[in-house]
């Protein structure tokens, strides 16, 4: 099997070196800048090391010649790959998609993105779910999910993600995968500032009531409330509410401590698009909304506990 990455960053280069421990042929794409630069003159990042039989290039034409491809960027950045492949015409392939976020201007799925530039004859899917590279680069397994658009490209989808490290269970609801998986970097910044302020045991409050309302608006979306209680949310909530290698949780405490935004964290601008999804489908999510007002109206962070506490739950 043949297999292309497109995006050399943490979690690609991850991609690339699992699909080449599996014995496929592997291309790991990037545009051209200093992180490429590094990758063909040391074949290594901070994490890992790649054998020099995975092609590193920043041809994109290349890259899509394979009939899968995943799709590892930030995505903000999305829209502007979809312009630059599409100039190729690419046909008959399957892109899986392997970030989470939704576009921060529109509210928009990555999927919704993908089709607004792509012929009718490719396929989607994407993979969510628990996995840091820190800890799969020493062999500890995981367990992700996979779901695609059309129930076509399904087993292919599942064949191609699953690996010795990644077992992989189907979902049958792309929205509501993409959306939990989304909203969970939201959930992240919520506990790093939790762990900011010297509460980490409010974080049992994230794990209860975030699946909640981020399963509320997969329903109002159109998508199916208890995907928000599988893998691509609740299954995420530990690599990303109780470990330290998540950039979100990172930057929730960098908020806390030294009110300065990180760059990495892509729960930052899926935060804005949460909240034009709040608007737009009428659904209340109190956490998400908490942690709007604290990086987007100037609510002080020692605040942020009171003010789910002003929740009104009738019953659990």
């Amino acid at each position: 099997m043949k297999v292309s990455i497109l995006g050399a960053g943490r979690w690609g280069s991850t991609l690339a070196w699992l699909q080449n421990n599996e014995g496929r042929e592997v291309t790991l794409w990037n545009r051209q800048d200093e992180m490429l630069d590094q990758w063909l003159r040391t074949r290594k990042n901070k994490y890992l090391s790649l054998p020099k039989k995975v092609t590193i290039t920043s041809d994109l034409s290349e890259a899509l010649k394979n009939k899968v491809i995943f799709v590892s960027v930030r995505a903000q950045h999305f829209r502007d790959l979809c312009g630059q492949i599409k100039a190729h015409h690419p046909k008959h392939k399957l892109f899986i998609l392997a970030m989470k976020g939704l576009e921060e201007k529109t509210g928009k799925r990555l999927s919704q993105i993908f089709f607004e530039y792509f012929h009718s004859s490719n396929g989607v899917g994407v993979l969510a779910g628990p996995g840091h590279p820190q800890e799969i680069f020493k062999n500890i397994p995981t367990i992700m999910t996979c779901a695609t658009l059309a129930k076509k490209d399904l087993a292919l989808a599942v064949k191609t993600c699953q690996t010795s490290l990644i077992k992989i269970i189907p979902n049958n609801d792309l929205l509501g995968v993409e959306v939990g998986a989304a909203i969970k970097n939201v959930m992240g910044l919520a506990a790093g500032l939790l762990a900011g302020l010297g509460m980490p045991s409010c974080k049992s409050f994230l794990l209860a009531r975030g699946p909640v309302e981020v399963g509320n608006l997969i329903k109002a979306m159109g998508g199916q409330y208890q995907t928000a209680f599988g893998l691509s949310n609740l299954g995420d909530f530990g690599a990303t509410v109780f470990s330290g290698f998540s950039y979100n949780h990172q930057a929730g405490e960098l908020w806390v401590k030294e009110r300065k935004l990180s760059q990495a964290a892509e729960g930052l601008p899926t935060l804005k698009a949460v909240k034009l999804l709040m608007k737009k489908y009428k659904v209340k999510m109190p956490i998400c909304d908490a942690v709007y007002k604290v990086f987007y109206q100037n609510l002080p962070p020692a605040k942020f506990v009171a003010t789910l506490l002003k929740e009104k739950v009738k019953f659990e």
